[in-house]
């Protein structure tokens, strides 16, 4: 048989068809996937930036801080607007150096949602059982949405230092403090005050350097102030939940939630000077032969501004020092007190001052010393029979002018010679269980003062001693409690959120900055993005700044016709 001759053979049909069929298919893979690799690409160029951007933002949000801090720092709280005014801090606008414009040309909405905006405010309450404890610690009611904006005073809070000197001065005071933190837990308090403590010698209940070298990653205790509140998380029985609080997915709504962070610091402190930004005057750099040349009233310097009868008290306190005054148990209440009953009672207008620089000058422990005291006289060649009799202070809460001359001491002297005070507790700002730990676990007294307080007028704020003159703490606590106590700071705290209206990466930053000293400094940071928003962005605007959004707006469109 023969075989087929080539041209007698079948032809092979669409074998290029295929061929060309597989090449298109695959260059079209090719090319999808480069089109979404390069949508990837933007994607991530296109986050990069916003994320630049976010940073951006919050650097000109922590400037911004800087700024408003250093003008209204040494301000009393009721006219510090860092603390209370929502429209500095609620959906604050960065701008752009162009007008925006929509890409769809159909208004400026879309652009406006589009910017880059950064809220400022003291924190939130994670559930509803806390917020009575909130409120207290705001001073005032939660406003809607759950949100304070403004700052919060870090002298509202327990300084650590101050724990640790009450330590010092009594033991177990210092683990007794600390237990009126909510949720504290005795060996995390006994930890911290041996982290703190200059000695290797455990407490009970606490750690000491032994325990922490037996640890696999080992450091040492600090034996000192810690640099940042921060540093608590390497302390036995400090927690991360603890310490800043139960996240969103671990909170029981049956349980009152709360965060040491909010009640503790290690940064807390404030100006020694006036509201006015002038040194106050030393006590104990005043001296009688400065007041006894009959100038005194033509002079506005020294202590001129003081009426008449309390400078000749404080003069004599300085000449011959106030009689010992009474040791008062942490917690007990009694009347006022005075030095000496023995002896005869003088007439303070009848008391003459000596100029004999010679003397040996006293000094004055506290301001608070000169309240309901006495000054013994001793015998004098020109008053012999005033030897050992007694001057009583003006200085009493039942004289009509106590309050008074308490703001003008408070505001304008010392008996520190140091240019900041250091961890004072603001008697208008601390919650509950700081003025607990203030008033060695009164919690009577801690209630009153919470429950009196949103009641004070503003003028009442300016000096602690609406304490007295509401009747809730008697003479003796007062002048115990006194020298740790102010009603103002200089440092401040608050959690800064920069975000969009229209959504896309945020930023939560929490910064602390100190204006006790000038300029104002920026002295801590934490990152917060990665707990989440605390609300909504919709409730990240106050009622006040969207009122003056549509304010601007009106009036824009109004000029603009």
């Amino acid at each position: 048989m023969r075989a087929l001759s080539p041209k007698h053979a079948q032809p092979r049909r669409g074998i290029i068809l295929i061929v060309v069929l597989v090449l298109v298919v695959m260059m079209s893979l090719a090319g999808f996937t480069f089109m979404r690799r390069m949508q990837t690409e933007y994607d991530a160029t296109h986050i990069s930036g916003s994320l630049r951007q976010a940073q951006q933002t919050m650097a000109s949000a922590e400037t911004y801080l800087l700024s408003i801090a250093e003008q209204h720092a040494g301000q009393p709280d009721p006219w510090n607007p860092l603390l209370q005014d929502a429209r500095l801090f609620s959906a604050r606008s960065i701008r752009p150096v162009k007008p925006e414009r929509s890409q769809d040309g159909s208004g400026s909405s879309r652009a406006r949602g589009s910017r880059w905006n950064f809220s400022v405010f003291r924190g939130t309450p994670s559930n509803a059982a806390q917020q009575e404890r909130f409120d207290d610690l705001t001073g005032d009611q939660q406003p809607a949405g759950g949100l304070h904006f403004g700052l919060s005073c870090e002298s509202g809070k327990l300084h650590l230092g101050r724990v640790m000197y009450w330590e010092k001065e009594r033991a177990g005071s210092g683990v007794a403090a600390l237990m009126q933190i909510p949720n504290m837990t005795v060996d995390a308090a006994a930890g911290i005050l041996d982290w703190m403590d200059n000695d290797h010698d455990s407490r009970e209940f606490g750690k000491e350097l032994d325990y922490y070298r037996e640890l696999d990653h080992w450091y040492g205790t600090r034996n000192g102030l810690p640099e940042s509140l921060e540093e608590l998380l390497f302390v036995r029985g400090v927690t991360p939940e603890k310490f800043y609080g139960a996240l969103p997915s671990q909170r029981d709504q049956h349980f009152m939630n709360t965060a040491w962070s909010e009640f503790l610091t290690v940064v807390s402190a404030e100006r020694n000077t006036d509201r006015w930004g002038f040194d106050r005057i030393d006590l104990n750099d005043v001296y009688p032969s400065e007041y006894t040349s009959g100038d005194e009233a033509e002079s506005d310097d020294g202590l001129s501004f003081l009426p008449e009868n309390l400078l000749k008290f404080i003069l004599l306190a300085r000449l011959y020092g106030i009689d010992p005054l009474p040791r008062i148990d942490d917690g007990e209440s009694a009347a006022i007190t005075f030095a000496s009953e023995s002896g005869e009672e003088v007439d303070l207008a009848d008391v003459e001052l000596p100029d004999d620089e010679s003397l040996d000058i006293a000094e004055i422990g506290y301001v608070s010393d000169l309240i309901g005291s006495t000054v013994t006289l001793p015998e004098s060649e020109h008053h012999p029979d005033q030897g050992g009799a007694r001057v009583r202070s003006p200085l009493v809460p039942e004289a009509s002018e106590f309050f008074e001359w308490m703001k003008l001491l408070e505001e304008h002297v010392t008996v520190s010679t140091e240019d900041i005070l250091l961890g004072r507790i603001n008697i208008n700002q601390a919650p509950e269980p700081v003025l607990r730990a203030l008033l060695s676990g009164n919690r009577d007294a801690a209630t009153r003062i919470v429950e009196q307080r949103k009641m004070l007028e503003h003028w009442e704020r300016e000096s602690s001693a609406w304490l007295v003159t509401r009747q809730i703490l008697d003479v003796n606590t007062y002048r115990r409690i006194f020298p740790h106590i102010t009603t103002r700071g200089d440092v401040y705290s608050g959690e800064i959120v920069v975000y969009r209206q229209s959504g896309g990466p945020f930023i939560r930053q929490k910064a602390t900055i100190d204006a006790s000293v000038s300029p104002a400094r920026l002295i801590h940071r934490v990152n917060l993005t990665d707990r989440g928003l605390p609300v909504s962005i919709s409730d990240l605007k106050s009622e006040a700044s969207a009122f003056d959004d549509a304010k601007r707006r009106i009036t824009s469109e109004f000029t603009s016709r």
